[in-house]
């Protein structure tokens, strides 16, 4: 017998059918993961069972089966050897059975616990420690608060120095004897003591009349200058204190805070603090004191932050050459570059040597240029131009191995000839928009507006230069990625051009021009991601001409020319795409332009455009032509439906216009069939709308006519084609015959026409049913129930609530017991399949 036994429901142990989730005597569930579980270990108890058995007829020398006799290094489950307890002759065996599956292994020790959570045994001291050294110092600082003024100089001398020897003392003693937690902490005590003891000697005015500054200042290089020497100490040969070596930053940090204080010169103070801070840095590069370096080099780099901030900041507030000079601003700056040079020099390491000279090189290209801030833009933009191409073709010509120094410079000079281009076409965009009034004007319109910023003469060399950096520092310098970037600068130099053109007072068909070139330029490059540029360019030149309508149809059409024939010509993926997403919008504003400038209104431009982009979809039977085909149809609509005198029968003609094209796609285009439906959908909602502009109350006499035409032509085509079903023969007749007096009966319930269409959907139930066909069925009983709710409508109030709810709670009622039925019906039909061989 075995536990595991997949044929069988392990609770009542009746026959289980194959794949069956659920037992169907008990109902258990045979497939949840907790079953997978308990049929492990049902599997683990048999394996048990197995080796206990196998124990058994060793201890009673009986003969074992090969597949269950154990070897010389058998262990059982707990880890013993199976050995008999005597030694006995080798009995005779049995012939062997067929091999079984080998039995899984066991470990032969004990299972590890898992490490408990909690605080590791090393780290109390740690804790204990530091809470000591830190209540030590608040204990210090609050008896000095308190009694402070009770003591005598001498008093007070005595009480600061045995404070500060007493920790300092007790930390390297506790330090050499091996103690490293404790020695650290009250070393971090000693040298808080030490702090207190300036900032003591500066309350008692022992240090002179100086300011909070200036104890600042004596403080914070007195700890760092302590920390420095403390951590140089190593006593007993022991290893040196990590605590000193990082309050030796923190102490440099609050001796700049003091210093820039108390000094008018602000940038002296940065710079010595600097130069101090590399100092450190050699004798803890030297001593190969780590934390040292890293923490002074933090506090150093505060240090050369501040300065080089506050001297940029005077730099840019006044420009002046004489006064960037005599003022000492510049000299600060040349200063702060020096001392970008230091951290290479220091880790004598070649990439960090030559990005501080990059940087340092930036620093002083910015120092020299920056009086030309205080000239005028066209100066300004000069000189940025000429220094950034200077730095740009010597990352071009310079060795390899100082070449990276000029890319600092470079990628600044970049920036700000950006930045300057950028403010060139936000200028010139803002002159276009200046008295933007769309289809307003003839051929000659004239860009007005502000007077440029920056000099527009400059706005195509300025782009060109930062495609030139990025191309010389990308990574991929083969001759294919020079000519993409190529390619890419001079799509941008003609984007520069139209704007530049557009900075003055010129025929905006002249930027338009430039435009219209870079499109098919990009067209004609055939590369990857072009023909997207070259149709928005397009459009964007359509877009500039809004203020000329002929201008406008002129631009719009060359653009829908241009983007039909990436879409049918080019056979690339992206060209295609592209010159089909773009096709519908600027055939669109073509036509909308032509219907202006031959004199029409807006009223007159839905109907031409959703004509025009119509047969582009028809003729083009691709998803996104017929997407922004409807798009922009759509967004036409609106605008003549709020001027035209007749907005009723303009809506008809337009719903009959989308109707003939819709169903001319299906006609013409084999993909597109089951578009008929909407055509026709279309079609009726046209008739429907011309029939309410008209006042019409009385449909049957437009549509059931058609209904029973469609009606013959569906039964004929039923009688022809045995094959088709009758919801596609009849329905459509059917829908046409009922749906629209179905709407009236709606607004009016009590009429004959309620009385002959509840007699006509219950002729047509009875007739669906008898014949069996679901056309008439479905739409007899849908709309016969829809009649039959809309009269109990009025008189569905007068029935008290307690009739509704009983009505539904006997639904549900009968429902869940039809459906519990069922169910214990498929369980049985399931059982019985199971046990059938």
């Amino acid at each position: 017998m075995r536990y595991a036994d997949p044929s069988q429901c392990p609770d009542c142990r009746s026959a289980l059918p194959d794949g069956v989730p659920v037992c169907p005597t008990c109902d258990l569930l045979v497939r949840h993961p907790l079953a997978v579980d308990l049929f492990r270990t049902l599997s683990r108890a048999d394996a048990l069972v197995g080796e206990l058995r196998a124990a058994s007829d060793l201890f009673h020398d009986r003969p074992v089966p090969a597949a269950t006799a154990p070897a010389a290094t058998r262990v059982s489950s707990l880890g013993g050897p199976l050995v008999p307890p005597s030694a006995a002759p080798e009995p005779k065996r049995a012939t062997p059975a067929p091999p079984a599956p080998p039995l899984p292994p066991y470990p032969t020790t004990a299972t590890p616990t898992p490490d408990r959570g909690g605080v590791a045994f090393a780290s109390v001291p740690k804790i204990l420690l530091g809470l000591g050294a830190f209540c030590l110092l608040v204990a210090a600082v609050i008896f000095l608060a308190v009694s402070w003024s009770a003591l005598g100089v001498g008093g007070r001398t005595a009480v600061l120095g045995a404070f500060t020897l007493t920790a300092g003392a007790s930390a390297l003693l506790l330090h050499r004897t091996g103690l490293r937690i404790a020695g650290e902490s009250l070393i971090v005590v000693a040298l808080g003591m030490l702090a207190l003891d300036v900032y003591g000697a500066g309350a008692a005015g022992w240090l002179g009349d100086g300011s909070d500054g200036a104890v600042s200042v004596a403080a914070g290089l007195t700890v760092a200058v302590a920390s420095v020497l403390v951590a140089l100490l190593r006593p007993a040969g022991q290893p040196r204190l990590v605590a000193p070596q990082l309050i030796a930053g923190i102490g440099l940090t609050v001796a700049y805070a003091g210093a820039v204080d108390v000094t008018d010169h602000r940038l002296v103070p940065g710079h010595l603090l600097t130069l101090l801070a590399i100092g450190i840095v050699l004798v803890g590069r030297v001593a190969g004191l780590v934390p040292l370096q890293w923490s002074v080099a933090a506090a150093g780099a505060l240090a050369w932050f501040g300065s080089a901030s506050i001297a940029t900041t005077d730099a840019l507030l006044d420009p002046d050459l004489h006064q960037l000079w005599a003022d000492g601003s510049g000299w600060s700056l040349l200063v702060t570059a020096a001392a970008m040079l230091v951290p290479g020099l220091v880790v004598r390491h070649q990439q960090v040597a030559l990005a501080g000279a990059s940087c340092a090189a930036m620093v002083v290209t910015v120092v020299l240029t920056l009086p030309s801030v205080d000239t005028d833009a066209a100066t300004f933009g000069l000189v940025a131009l000429g220094v950034t191409t200077a730095w740009v073709a010597g990352l071009a010509v310079l060795p390899r191995m100082v070449r990276p120094i000029a890319i600092a410079p470079s990628a600044a000079g970049s920036l700000i000839l950006t930045g300057l281009a950028v403010v060139t076409g936000a200028v010139a965009v803002a002159r276009w928009a200046d008295d933007i009034r769309p289809f307003t004007r003839s051929f000659d319109v004239v860009v007005g507006g502000p007077a440029p910023v920056t000099e527009p003469l400059l706005l195509a060399p300025s782009l060109l230069v930062p495609f030139a950096f990025l191309a010389l520092v990308a990574t991929d310098r083969s001759r294919a990625a020079l000519l993409a970037w190529a390619r890419v600068a001079v799509v941008v130099t003609g984007l520069g051009v139209a704007a530049t053109l557009t900075s003055y007072d010129v025929q905006l068909a002249a930027p338009v021009a430039v435009l219209l070139l870079v499109a098919i330029g990009s067209a004609a490059l055939r590369a990857t991601g072009f023909s997207a540029v070259a149709v928005l360019v397009a459009g964007a030149a359509a877009l500039a001409t809004v203020p000329s309508a002929p201008l406008t149809a002129v631009v719009a059409g060359v653009g829908a020319a241009l983007a039909l024939l990436l879409a049918t010509l080019v056979r690339t993926t992206d060209s295609t795409v592209a010159g089909r997403l773009a096709a519908a919008p600027l055939l669109g504003l073509a036509v909308a332009a032509l219907v202006h400038a031959t004199g029409g209104g807006i009223v007159w431009v839905a109907v031409p455009v959703l004509l025009a982009v119509g047969v582009l979809a028809v003729v083009i039977a691709r998803p996104e032509v017929e997407l922004t085909a409807a798009v922009v149809a759509l967004v036409a609509l609106p605008g003549s439906l709020g001027t035209a005198t007749d907005p009723g029968g303009l809506a008809a003609l337009w719903l009959a216009v989308a109707g003939f094209v819709v169903c001319a796609s299906a006609l013409v285009n084999e993909s597109r069939r089951h578009a008929v439906w909407g055509g026709a959908a279309l079609l009726l909602l046209a008739s429907w709308v011309r029939l309410a502009n008209l006042e019409v109350r009385e449909p049957e006499a437009y549509t059931l006519p058609l209904a029973a035409a469609l009606l013959a032509l569906g039964a004929w085509r039923m009688q022809r084609s045995p094959a088709v079903g009758t919801a596609e023969a009849l329905l459509p007749g059917l829908l046409l015959g009922t749906i629209p007096s179905l709407l009236w009966v709606v607004g009016d319930p009590v009429s004959l026409r309620a009385l002959v269409l509840g007699g006509a959907c219950l002729a047509l139930t009875i007739a669906g049913a008898a014949l069996r066909w679901s056309a008439p069925l479905l739409v007899g009983a849908s709309v016969g129930a829809a009649i039959v709710v809309r009269e109990l409508g009025p008189y569905a109030g007068d029935f008290p609530k307690w009739v509704w709810i009983g009505l539904a709670g006997a639904l549900l009622t009968v429902v869940g017991i039809t459906w519990e039925r069922r169910l214990l019906e498929v369980r049985r039909a399931v059982g019985f399949l199971g046990r059938l061989r």
